[in-house]
């Protein structure tokens, strides 16, 4: 009698598990980390864009991939690259960019706007003294401040990362 017992829980939480684990139950939401993240029909960055979302737009996880993640987001399914989502909702970094955000405008990102993973650091008044101090030339922390104002636009990343076959261009 046990032993039925015993058998018959097993085959209970086997059930459970299976309806648990079902994507359609218990999905994973997870968040856009940049506006103009593109939402593709396929699991390729070569693929057609059905959409581009906003940062900060909740993608329900309905299948991860290697590269890509299969979401339900903005009204619309498709894949996600998996490095341009994020499991905290992104904060909106300032309320700049204002039309051209909501227009899908081509906006820029200054390099001094851009986080340190991505850009090249310019110079802060400490470090910009202290590079006095060491005699640097007032010419190269010009030259420094020059780079803060250089600019690349999302097209221009995209058109690099599918040349070079990196991030979602990778094979």
């Amino acid at each position: 009698m046990q032993l039925k017992i015993f058998f018959l829980s097993i085959s209970i939480l086997f059930s459970l598990s299976g309806f648990i684990n079902s994507s359609s139950v218990f999905a994973e939401t997870l968040y856009v980390k940049k506006s103009g993240t593109k939402l593709q029909a396929e699991a390729s960055a070569k693929s057609r864009v059905v959409r581009e979302l906003a940062q900060g737009t909740a993608a329900e996880v309905q299948e991860k991939a290697d590269k890509f993640y299969k979401v339900k987001a903005d009204g619309a399914e498709g894949f996600v690259f998996k490095f341009l989502l994020t499991p905290k909702k992104p904060e909106a970094k300032d309320a700049g960019g204002g039309l051209l955000d909501i227009l899908g405008g081509d906006s820029k990102i200054a390099a001094k706007e851009a986080t340190s993973a991505s850009s090249i650091r310019g110079l802060s008044p400490m470090s910009e003294e202290h590079a006095k101090k060491k005699g640097i030339s007032k010419e190269d922390i010009e030259a420094v401040k020059r780079m803060e104002d250089f600019q690349v636009s999302a097209g221009e990343v995209d058109q690099f990362l599918a040349q070079r076959k990196l991030g979602p261009y990778g094979e």
